[in-house]
């Protein structure tokens, strides 16, 4: 059979694709890049992430179209013969890293994630040998892995063992940072900073206590990020006080501005936050999240300076 993938609007790899693909030339089908002038495709797989990014915009010409992902919807699952086959690495000729998941799912329930309705309760679902074999850097897509004590631990030993460099490219929850926790992660080899989340006012405490958890046991400050999310439940003054209190530990925010996954009334959201009309609404996300996070800018220009 003559397999084509869409790729609607991943980031990264996707890592459905590269499962399917693998699948499929394991049982000897011919695997491409869709293109409707190139063949008569069998089934054409096309895989989007975010319900917000407009879809496929070509007419498709196959005999099947299977779509999937969460820009779709929430309950289209691989078949667990796909779902555990270690990826086709293949797909992605310059990629130089492993990429997958050792658990699913998250303890929390925040309103403005798919997590717990996709994939529901935490709960491990393979280790790091599973799609990693040899390669010096890996980015682990779990939620929170945080949050399964025993599977964090076997993870990261094996990282370390490995000596891998590592992208928590989800984050980890400073919420569950422990002193035994943190000793381990200090122990990782990163590629990129440890990403974390400052989403509420109210985990205020939390965080500063993780930080200080961190530090403690041989976590550098430079090597934290947390991300800063905004526009969801909200104000100017709070969004500003949170980057402030993570100034104070000289570690970098990352503003993630709310894009509705969810179907939310966002007319109580942009009230919820403080604002008259969408626009002033969309436009403060949009230039609060360019100042924050161009480091350059943010570091020299005072927030009330700012003009994009």
């Amino acid at each position: 059979m003559d397999i084509g993938l869409i790729d609607v609007d991943s980031k990264i790899p996707n890592l459905v694709l590269m499962k399917i693909s693998a699948h499929h030339k394991n049982n000897g089908d011919k695997v491409e890049w869709y293109n409707p002038m190139l063949n008569d495709w069998d089934i054409v797989y096309m895989s989007k992430v975010f319900k917000f990014t407009p879809d496929y915009q070509y007419p498709l010409t196959a005999d099947k179209v299977v779509k999937g992902g969460s820009g779709y919807d929430l309950k289209t699952e691989l078949p667990p013969e796909v779902e555990n086959i270690y990826p086709d690495y293949n797909l992605y000729p310059n990629m130089d890293y492993a990429i997958g998941f050792t658990t699913r799912g998250c303890i929390r329930n925040c309103d403005f994630c798919i997590v717990p309705e996709k994939e529901g309760r935490i709960r491990p679902v393979g280790d790091i040998y599973d799609f990693w074999d040899g390669q010096d850097k890996l980015k682990l897509l779990d939620n929170n892995l945080t949050a399964h004590n025993e599977h964090y631990d076997r993870i990261l030993n094996q990282m370390i063992k490995e000596k891998i460099k590592v992208d928590f490219s989800q984050g980890l929850d400073i919420r569950l940072i422990t002193p035994k926790k943190a000793k381990l992660l200090s122990k990782v080899k990163l590629w990129k900073q440890i990403h974390f989340a400052f989403d509420n006012m109210e985990d205020e405490k939390y965080v500063r206590k993780g930080i200080e958890v961190l530090k403690n046991n041989g976590v550098k400050e430079y090597k934290l990020m947390f991300y800063v999310l905004i526009g969801f439940n909200t104000t100017k003054e709070e969004d500003m006080e949170r980057i402030k209190i993570l100034q104070q530990y000289n570690i970098d925010s990352f503003i993630m501005p709310y894009k509705d996954v969810n179907g939310y009334n966002m007319k109580k959201i942009i009230k919820r936050c403080g604002f008259k009309d969408e626009y002033k609404y969309k436009k403060y996300l949009k230039n609060f999240a360019r100042w924050v996070n161009h480091k350059a800018i943010y570091r020299s220009v005072k927030w009330e300076n700012y003009r994009r």
